[in-house]
Parts: structure tokens; sequence; C-alpha cells
């Protein structure tokens, strides 16, 4: 009965109905108070009103149903409490005043149809607001009463368990027997109870059956609560937060004890701050109470023993909190919380808790924390046996529920003896990350691997995840390529140093590896044990201790020593295996082992590997090949294949050249390195014999084979020619035979703007050849063809910029100087009628009397192939302005030197308007200077320009005179001073285009 009452007052909904309840008797009490403050505060104009169109408050009403049916309908907002309460409250009133003979002294302002008032157009979308969150109430308290169904969850969560059903380590007659004793129990202090066990051992399960319990079948005059210290944020928070909760739970009994508690709590963290015992004895003058803390102590136990009532206080994971949180807990429940028949439970892992205690030196010796408990219940480690019986179940109840033969491979790897379960495993939230680990990891596994290999990674994995990195980025060091084997590895030491320091140490600690009858490796047959430096250098990382860093190498040496002896192909030692499960990551469209084999087909030239190439496997590929070995020669000549039919195309199949020739490379290092030179002597010149005869030979881009042999040579330091199979003179001879044939296959076939695939084949050339040769039979190739593609592409502009152009140094390198270049062209060229041709002679002419020493102000108006070069350099670098397309460059010719000195003298703005820089220029083909002019001071600048020589020229006499065409000097009528050039030509009246 007294439980009923306790739900029925406690309740919620009832404590809503009464407040509703009181709030409406006293509107109605009011009623007169209320109608006045409406008649004289919230009575509106009726006429101010009707001049609103009604179509506004419309829109508002429409606007106010849709954002409530949007937001509490369709996105199912849930509104704060005070939110909640506001909308029913408002909603309860309106229906008051709305519906019944409530209004005096004032009345609702009517619309069409009839009985339709404004007032409505914002009382309904309350109305519905209401209506809608007064359902969605009903529906989850419909929901909570009916019996949910069961839904399947891909994962096993790690919650304490809340059944007797779920209880597969017999927790609960341990909580049956610990609330008997309880139940007889009577303290004048507190008592503390200790659940002791280590981390994963169902601890929190065990405090939840107790609960449960209390729940079920509670104790006669015993209140309980849970605590939870590790939601606060410090300290002191903890001390507030508990004494407030503590104060809560009480009140439901006793006011006064719950206003005690406040009081005490209130000093308690004064004395706390401040330090001070005499704010702990004061009288707190600042509140109610008039007396000091130790009064109020002594009170609330006076009130306990008249309320004569036992209070259990669980407190969870205290190995959650930090050093300083653990020491606060232990004062509360032995010093502040020392109530009369206070009763905490508390879980802890004592030997973290120790650790973490005396590691930060906040107490001397271990027995600090035994005094703080009067009773540790202690839960044991789990019987391994046990653990692997639920392994099984859990994988059940997992998303793996469907793949029973893989429960059944995994359920019986883990009772064989490589299998290091009982190593990893020692709890069930321990098991439980397993279980959830082989539930993401399945659908990801490679083709075909052995289940044990499986686990045994998966343990490693977790508990070591820098160890992956590791291996991942050294795994060739570690675990190299056995060439006998055809696996990866690890290396053993020489027979005479089998005998270590390592191997001495475990012989010395039988106890801990051989007293359980589990795998125990030769550790001293392994360098990575035998030295532990690999170890080292992980610890260092991970700070492993020693023992950890012994259950490393014991792991490495189950997955990748002699004694792995899984079948080749399913085993880790396996690259392909190895690679993916190194790499950790799921690759959509994954190359499965049928397609990675089929690869190497050369049936038709390759054609499944270009189908595979085609669906978007290439990385794949090359991915799958930079784990890939083998000793076979056959094999070996395909692999290279593969990989230079990718590298041909390497930009169709979305990836680098130089990636795949890096994959390459490495892959000829890796399947050589472990035999003697002459062993391997023949092979290679087999392999070399299959690239010349297949890939130089065959029917790739000359280009590319030229790419290629540059390579060979770039990277003759790391690798040989002789790894190859071949040797220097030979590759000679071939990239300039390589090289004729693109000039023969070019010949009268020229190639677009943006195509440079010419040059880089020069470039990659010259790796092997001398300039003298390359630039003759190169030189005669242009002699025989149109050069208006090569004028555009030696013409480059400078940086962020397309207003001034230069000739590339590659025409130096090609014809020995820029300055023969401009002849070859001149002599090619001759008496050209082509427009581009001919503006390009002006370009280079101009650029001649500069030496070739800098970018000239150019604007090309004929010549096309350069203007599209140049959009594309604008839509590139998305250039909106262009800081040089106000600059004009004016070339200035002087017929002798004295006269050429002054072109550079006394140049600047005030002399010269918008002037911005001048050079001088001696060639060998005369005087000349360039004046770079503000294009909107252009005419006045050239005027002054000349005026400026004039003055300086008629210093001694006055000989000089500026000529009719206002662009020369004359001496005597011959001219000593000309502008030549003004660029662009836009800018000179004369010469408007």
């Amino acid at each position: 009965m007294i439980k009923l009452l306790d739900n029925i007052f406690n309740s919620k909904l009832t404590k809503a109905i009464v407040l509703y309840g009181v709030l409406v008797i006293i509107f109605y009490v009011f009623k007169n108070n209320i109608n006045v403050f409406i008649t004289r505060y919230l009575t509106l104009d009726k006429e101010s009103l009707q001049q609103v169109s009604i179509m506004w408050v419309f829109l508002i009403c429409l606007i106010g149903i849709v954002y409530s049916i949007y937001k509490f309908l369709l996105k199912k907002y849930q509104p704060s409490t005070n939110l909640l309460h506001t909308l029913f409250l408002t909603a309860l009133f309106y229906c008051i005043v709305r519906l019944t003979n409530y209004s005096n002294g004032w009345e609702f302002i009517s619309i069409e149809p009839p009985y339709f008032y404004y007032s409505d157009l914002f009382g309904i979308p309350l109305i519905i607001s209401s209506l809608i969150l007064l359902i969605r109430l009903f529906k989850k308290y419909l929901i909570k009463t009916e019996k949910k169904e069961i839904t399947t969850n891909p994962f096993v969560a790690d919650d304490p368990i809340e059944s007797e059903l779920q209880d597969k380590l017999n927790y609960q007659k341990r909580a049956k027997d610990l609330i008997s004793y309880l139940e007889r129990s009577n303290f004048k202090k507190s008592f503390t109870i200790g659940i002791v066990g280590p981390w994963g051992n169902g601890k929190s399960s065990l405090i939840t059956l107790i609960e449960k319990e209390f729940e079920l079948n509670p104790l006669k005059s015993t209140l309980h609560l849970k605590f939870l210290p590790y939601l606060n944020h410090n300290e002191n928070d903890i001390i507030s937060e508990f004494f407030k909760q503590l104060s809560s739970e009480i009140n439901k009994h006793s006011g006064q004890l719950s206003n005690q508690i406040l009081d005490y709590s209130e000093k308690l963290l004064k004395l706390y701050k401040n330090k001070s015992i005499k704010d702990f004895l004061a009288v707190n003058t600042n509140s109610f109470s008039t007396s000091s803390s130790y009064d109020t102590f002594n009170k609330i136990n006076s009130t306990l023993e008249d309320l004569n009532k036992k209070f259990i206080v669980f407190v969870d994971d205290l190995d959650r909190l930090s050093n300083k949180e653990v020491l606060q807990v232990l004062k509360l429940v032995r010093n502040t919380a020392n109530f009369k028949n206070f009763i905490f439970i508390i879980a802890l892992d004592k030997d973290y808790v120790l650790n973490t205690l005396m590691q930060k030196n906040d107490i001397s010796d271990h027995t600090f924390v035994d005094k703080f408990f009067q009773l540790e219940v202690y839960l044991p480690e789990i019987d391994k046996k046990q653990l692997k019986e639920d392994f099984a179940e859990f994988l059940s109840i997992s998303d793996l529920r469907s793949k029973e033969s893989f429960i059944l491979e995994v359920t019986k790897a883990i009772y064989r003896k490589d299998n290091l379960f009982d190593d990893y495993i020692s709890n069930h939230r321990g098991l439980k990350r397993l279980v959830n680990q082989l539930v993401f990891d399945f659908h990801s596994l490679p083709d075909q691997l052995n289940t044990n290999d499986f686990l045994n990674f998966t343990y490693l994995k977790m508990a070591f995840p820098s160890a992956i990195k590791f291996l991942n980025n050294n795994w060739s060091d570690v675990i190299p390529y056995n060439q006998e084997t055809k696996l990866c590895e690890l290396e053993e030491v020489e027979k005479e140093g089998g005998k270590n320091n390592v191997y001495d140490i475990l012989k010395n600690s039988r106890t801990l590896y051989y007293g359980f009858g589990s795998y125990v490796p030769d550790y001293g047959k392994y360098k990575i044990s035998s030295s532990l430096t690999k170890e080292i250098e992980l610890g260092k990382i991970n700070n492993l201790n020693y023992h950890q860093n012994l259950l490393l190498a014991k792991t490495l040496i189950v997955l990748f020593g002699k004694g792995n002896q899984a079948e080749e192909h399913t085993s880790i030692k396996f690259g392909n295996n190895l690679r993916k499960l190194l790499q950790q990551k799921v690759i959509e469209n994954e190359l499965t082992y049928k397609q990675f084999e089929g690869v190497f087909n050369s049936k038709d030239n390759f054609s499944y590997l270009r189908k595979v190439l085609k669906s978007g496997q290439t990385q794949n590929i090359l991915d799958r090949i930079s784990f890939y070995n083998t000793d076979n020669t056959e094999r070996i000549k395909s692999v290279v294949m593969v990989l230079l039919t990718i590298f041909n195309d390497a930009k169709i199949y979305g990836t680098y050249s130089t990636s795949v020739l890096q994959v390459l490379s490495q892959f000829i290092t890796r399947v050589w390195s472990k035999k003697q030179n002459q062993a391997v002597q023949q092979p290679r010149e087999e392999l070399w014999g299959t690239i010349k005869a297949e890939f130089l030979d065959g029917n790739f881009a000359i280009e590319k084979k030229l790419e290629f042999l540059s390579f060979l040579s770039e990277n003759r330091i790391r690798m040989s020619f002789d790894d190859w199979g071949t040797d220097e003179d030979t590759l000679k001879e071939l990239s300039f035979n390589q090289y004729r044939k693109l000039l023969e296959e070019k010949n009268n076939n020229l190639w677009g703007i943006d195509d440079y695939t010419f040059y880089h084949a020069y470039h990659n050339t010259r790796k092997f050849q001398t300039e003298e040769v390359l630039n003759l039979v190169t030189i005669e190739f242009w002699q025989k063809n149109d050069i208006t593609i090569l004028c555009a592409q030696m013409t480059e502009n400078d940086a962020l910029t397309t207003k001034v152009f230069r000739t590339s140094d590659f025409a130096s390198q090609l014809f020995g100087s820029k300055t023969e270049y401009k002849s070859f062209v001149e002599n090619k060229i001759g008496k050209t009628d082509k427009p581009e041709l001919k503006e390009y002679l002006d370009f280079i002419k101009l650029e001649s009397y500069t030496d070739f020493s800098y970018y000239i102000r150019y604007e090309f108006v004929d010549f096309k192939v350069i203007k599209l070069k140049m959009q594309k350099v604008i839509n590139t670098n998305n250039l909106r302005s262009d800081e040089l397309d106000n600059t004009v460059e004016i070339f200035i010719e002087s017929k002798d030197e004295k006269t050429h000195n002054i072109t550079g003298t006394n140049m600047n703005k005030q002399k010269i308007p918008g002037l911005i820089n001048c050079l001088v220029h001696q060639t060998d083909s005369g005087y000349y200077s360039s004046v770079r002019i503000e294009s909107n001071s252009i005419h006045k600048g050239i005027t002054a320009l000349l005026n400026h020589y004039l003055s300086l020229l008629n210093k001694a006499t006055k000989e000089y005179v500026i000529g009719s065409d206002k662009k020369s000097i004359l001496k005597d009528t011959e001219i000593v001073l000309e502008i030549v050039s003004i660029q662009p030509n836009s800018y000179d009246t004369k010469e408007k285009k």
C-alpha cells in the first residue's frame, strides 16, 4: 500500500495535475482582478485592429501552425519542462477564457465567419502544439507500458547485467548474501564495503544486481541511492553533488534532515575552499543556520537516530577518477559523511587505485586504502573456460549470428595452444570488445585467411595499435620475405647467437609462461626477441612495460615465426593477406584474390588487366603488388609487364607515373634481395629481355619508354643497371633510338600548345646522351617542320601575368644561345606571309635588344596559339586582373654611344610623367634602351621623354631637334635617337589598330 502511494504521490503526472488545478482555482478566485487587468492593459481599439489586413493575421496563424507541425511532429523536438508547462498552461487558460462565460468588461473582436475571433488566429496554433505534444506523451507512456519488441543489435553492449538470466558469474547469490547481512546490521557510524576486482570483472554488475534486489524486495526502513563521482568536474564538486543528491532523496522522508545536510555541506565546502578549521566550527552568519557545522553533524546523527533508517550509498567506478578525486571520495565516506547507519558500497580496482595514489605520492604505502574499508568483497579473475564458453554465446547474439561456420571456426581456434586468447582476454569487458571487433572486421577480411591468424592479429591490433603502425612502415625489415617459404617471416638469429639474455630470463620465469600450459615460443630463435631492439622502439612509443614487450614479441612469433604452419595462401604471412590486415582500411569495390591472379594473364595483350583497371582497381592492384613476392621468373616478368602497362596509361587509370615506377623498383629490389648475384643473373637478363621485347619494342607510347629509361638512370645509385639485367651502353643506344623514333612519329604530325611531351622526351634522353648529339637531330627535325608550335612553346610568360614574355632557356640549350635560336627562326621563316610569325619575328627582335636578359612587354594580336596559351594561364590561375595591363614599354635605339649614355640619365617621375623604370642595353647589334610608363600617361610621357633627351643633348650646343614624327631626335637631318617600338601598339595613336 505504501509503495503504491509512493508511486502515486511521486509521479510527475500527479504533480502536474495538482499544479494545474491550483492555478485554475487561483485564476477563478482572482477572476475580477484579472478582468480589470485585461480591460486596462490588454484590450485593443476595435477600429485600429480592423484597419490591419486580415490576410496578415491569417499568415501569422498559418506560419504558427506549420512551424508547430514541423517542430513537434516532423522533427520530434523534445521541449524543455518549462516550455512544455508554459504551452499547456497557456492553452488551458485560452480554452477557459474562450469557451466559458469568463469575460467581464471586455469582449473578443470577431471576424468573418461569425463566432470566429482574432484571438483564435493565435490560439489555434497553441492548441495544435499542445495536442501534438499530448499525443506524443501518451504514445510514449503506452510504449513504456507495453512489452517492447526485441531489436537485433549488431554489437554486444558493455552494460552491467540487470537480471538473473544474464548472470553468468553467479553474482546474484553474492548480492543476496550481502543484502541479508546488511538487513541485520546496525552501525553507530558509517560502514564501507569495497567491491574489489580487476578491470571488467563485473563490479558494476554486482552493484546493479543489489539495486535490483532492493527494488524487488525492499528492506524495511532502508533507503538507497547511487552516486557516480566521475560525473563531476573537480574534487570540490564531488562533495557538493553528493550532499545535494543525498538531501534530495532524504527530503522525501524528512525535510528537517534534508536541510541539516545542506547546511552541513555548505560549511564543508567553505572549509575545503578556505583551508580553515575556524569556518567549520563557527556559526554560519550568511545563512539561516544558527549553529556550527560540528553542531549540525551531531544534529544529523540525532535526527537519523529518531528516523531509524539505514542509508545505503552505491559508489561505482572509483577507478575512473584522478588521484585527487579518489582521495576526496575516500574522505567523504570515512570522514565527512561518517553518519549513523550510512553504508557505502564502493566498486574499485584496488590495484589501479593504489598505483594511482602511489605514483602521485599521495600515500606512503598500500595500507592507506585499507583504513577506509571495513569489508572487501573480492571478485576474482573469471575462469578462462567460462570466458571461452561465453565467447561463442556473445557471437551468436551479435551481427555474426548467421555466420555459423565462422562462429564454429573461431570457437575451435580459441582452444588451440598457439591461440593467445588466454594471454589477452581476462574478463567479459575484454571479451565483448573482441566480439565487437570481429563483427566490424569480418566483412573487410581478405578472401582467404586462417582463422587462428586472424584472431591472433586482432588481439595484437586491440592491445598494441602503434605496433600495427610500426609494422606497416617497417614490415620488410621486421618480417621480410623469405625466398624459401615464399612468405613474410621473422628473421632467425645465427646458430651461435641462439643463447641470449632474454632467453635466460624466460627460463627463470617458467611459472609465468609455463605454469598454465600456454604456448611458449622459442624467443631466442628470432632476432626480434633475442635483442628486443624492435620492442624497445615500440616501448618508447607505447610506454610498454617489460611483460608487455614480451607479450608483443610472443604474438609476433606466433604470427610470423616458423611455427605458424597455416596453409600458405590462407596464412597471415602470405603477402596479400598481410597487406590487407596492416593497411586496416575497408576498400570499396575490393579486388578479390581471383581478380588479382587474373591480371597476370598476358593473353590478348593483358585484356583482362585492362578490364579490371577500367573498373577502378588501379590503386588496389598497386597496393597488392607492393606486398607481393615470388621467386618464379615467369611471374616476375608478368608483374613487371603489368606495372609497365599501368605506367603507360597512368593518367587514364587515375594514378601517377612516378608512383607506378616506385612500386616497380621496390618489387625488383625485393625479389632479388635474398639471392646471391650469380644465382639471379640469368633471371635478371631474362627479365630485361622481356622488358625490351614487350615494352620497349612493343606498342607503347615512346614518351613513356623514354621516361622509363630516364627513371633507370635517375635511380642508378639505389638500384644499379645490373639489377635490371642490362648495362649503360645498352640503355644509351636504346634511348637514342627511341628518341629518333619519336622524331619520325612527330614529323609533319605536330602537337597542341599544352602538350610538352616532346620536350620531356628530349630531357629524358639527355640522361644518356650529350647535347651535341641530341641537338643535331632535333634541329634537323625542326628544319623539316612548321615551327609555329616551337615558337609558341619557346615563348614563356612571367609568373601571374600574361603581359610580359621572354624566350625559354631551352632555346639556349638546344641552339647554343638565344641569339642562335633567333637566327634559326629568321632563316627558317624568311619573308613569311603568316601574320602570327611576322608578329613573332617582331617580338624576338625586340627581345634581342635586351640581349634576351629579361621579360619584355608585348601584346600578341595575330599569334592565336600564344593567345590560347595565355588564356589557359588566366583560367588556371584565375587571373581576374593583371597588374601589368596598364604598363607600356618603349624601346629606343641610339646611333652612337654618346647618345646612348644620356638615355638613362636623370630619369624620374617629375621629369617623365608615369615613369615606372628605365633600362639601358648594349648589344652586338647596337645601343638600346627600354622605358616603362603607365598607360594613362603615355602621350605626355613620350613628349616629356624626348624633351628630356633633347635638353641633355643640347647642353653644349643647340644642334639637336625633335623630328616631325615626334618619335626621333635629329642632328643635321640625321636621326641620332629613335623610338623603334611602343608595346602595346594600341597606346600609340599613330599606329592604332
